[in-house]
């Protein structure tokens, strides 16, 4: 597999900045990337130190290529492991068929409570992950960032017991990442 070196005409921006941190186009990471620009847009806020994020997945993904949806959810919201901010967990409670789910919280201010998005991979992106040819592998991660993140994930709000799964102790308090 060749480094991503060169942007293709028709890689929008933030695929070119999410396989420039990463270091190639793979479609888990184009996954994460597409749910992390859809939480902060969604949830209206700037991403950074003002969200919680959490990837839950079998203990049997906690490898390559499925890990590579945390880098996306960094380029794609900025919630990063160093900020403590981003965490992958597992969970029976949360995992239901064996597929990741993602939860976006983004954190109270002064003039709005906390609030939460859960991500969960659908069929399509089961598919789209399933059928994947290696040698295919750019290509596809094209074709899938120009999917419809709906179609790709069941989005729900969450509600506020689940904010202490993603660093959120309730709507009112922030877990250890506070700035």
């Amino acid at each position: 597999m060749n480094f991503y070196t060169s942007k293709c005409v028709e890689d929008p921006d933030w695929v070119v900045r999410a396989a420039l941190f990463h270091g190639h186009l793979g479609p888990w990471l184009i996954a994460g990337a597409m749910v992390g620009h859809d939480a902060i847009r969604k949830l209206e806020t700037p991403g950074q130190w003002k969200i919680n994020v959490t990837c839950w997945m079998p203990a049997d993904k906690h490898r390559t290529p499925f890990t590579c949806i945390l880098d996306g959810l960094q380029a794609g919201c900025g919630a990063t492991m160093g900020k403590r901010n981003l965490w992958l967990r597992e969970s029976h409670e949360v995992l239901a068929d064996g597929w990741p789910v993602v939860h976006v919280v983004r954190l109270p201010e002064s003039d709005r409570p906390a609030e939460g998005l859960s991500y969960t991979a659908t069929c399509a992106l089961h598919g789209w992950m399933e059928n994947l040819k290696p040698e295919r592998m750019e290509e596809a991660s094209r074709e899938l960032a120009r999917e419809d993140v709906a179609n790709l994930f069941r989005i729900t709000s969450m509600r506020e017991r689940e904010f202490a799964w993603v660093g959120c102790a309730s709507a009112g308090q922030t877990g250890t990442t506070t700035r």
